[in-house]
């Protein structure tokens, strides 16, 4: 039995399907998409969320180097600002990493 369906362009034309196997294949389909567009906003998340904290990190770190030169202090602004700033990198990183492992593909 052909069923038609009136389109805003043309008129479609489509078979109508009542197998319960066919509906399973599709639903199976659905999910594995849903599953892999979860992983695709994974990855893209712990890429931004990796690129805004050094981003602030980096940000911070000048302002201190900024008030150690201003008030005569850069011995001590330097290294504190150097300290934070890789210690920020580290934490980073393994922010990254970790979110990184909710992107991805499991193996079958």
């Amino acid at each position: 039995m052909m069923v038609a369906r009136k389109s805003l362009s043309h008129d479609l034309v489509m078979p109508k399907r009542d197998s319960s196997s066919e509906h399973a294949e599709l639903a199976a389909l659905l999910k594995a998409n849903i599953e892999a567009s979860n992983r695709t906003t994974h990855a893209v998340r712990a890429i931004v969320r990796f690129v805004f904290l050094q981003l602030t990190i980096t940000t911070v770190c000048g302002l201190l180097v900024a008030v150690g030169a201003s008030i005569n202090l850069n011995q001590v602004f330097v290294p504190v600002s150097s300290l934070i700033w890789l210690g920020g990198t580290v934490f980073a990183g393994f922010t990254a990493r970790r979110d990184l492992k909710s992107s991805a593909v499991p193996r079958t």
